[in-house]
């Protein structure tokens, strides 16, 4: 029997035209999709979930994500690389702002999978936010903004799965919704996707 690759998305909107491009994927794996839902606990726990109900050998998360950086270019594909929870803080009443930790504070979570992929994918730090376009303060070095990255790194991390974060950029961070380029983005997420899937059937672990 073929080992499982399990891929999960936050929502169906994501999910769907992956599938439609994948069904027929021929490769040495068998697909498990998944769809957890938006946000650091929905994605820790479906990782839970997948790892205890099939054990898969590769655990791919994909989906769409606005870029903090102008290097990174609308509806281009990343392998995100380390990934951190950035709007972890405290609310200070003395100053009457929320203030986010620092980086080293929130823990960066780097993804050992990605070298072998670089040459075929862009490779990027990320951070992630419960509520999308925060106006946070950037800290180190991440030209993407997820909403579950960092926590899909770390449960996976703990539950010992080999990992990738697969994102298609759709906005800038701070433009108007009116202005993101989801049905594009989803398109390449599609293609893109598909290609890193049949990489993976050669994938050296």
């Amino acid at each position: 029997m073929n080992p499982t690759l399990a891929i999960l998305t936050a929502t169906e909107l994501e999910q769907r035209p992956l599938r439609a491009s994948l069904d027929h994927l021929s490769s040495r794996f068998s697909l498990v999709w998944h769809v957890g839902g938006m946000g650091a606990g929905a994605t820790a726990e479906s990782v839970m979930r997948l790892v205890h109900n099939h054990r898969p050998a590769w655990l791919v998360q994909a989906g769409i994500a606005g870029t903090l950086s102008e290097e990174v270019e609308v509806t281009e594909s990343v392998l995100v690389a380390s990934d951190y929870q950035a709007d972890l803080g405290a609310w200070r009443p003395e100053t009457e702002r929320f203030e986010p930790f620092t980086v080293a504070e929130s823990a960066v979570v780097r993804c050992p999978y990605t070298s072998p992929l670089e040459t075929s994918f862009r490779t990027v730090a990320a951070r992630s936010v419960n509520c999308a376009c925060s106006p946070l303060i950037p800290h180190g070095a991440a030209m993407v903004e997820t909403m579950e990255g960092a926590a899909f790194f770390r449960a996976c991390q703990n539950a010992g799965v080999p990992f990738l974060q697969l994102r298609t950029i759709s906005n800038r961070v701070g433009e108007p919704r009116d202005q993101w380029r989801i049905p594009e983005a989803l398109d390449q997420l599609s293609q893109d996707l598909y290609r890193l899937v049949t990489m993976l059937s050669d994938y050296p672990l």
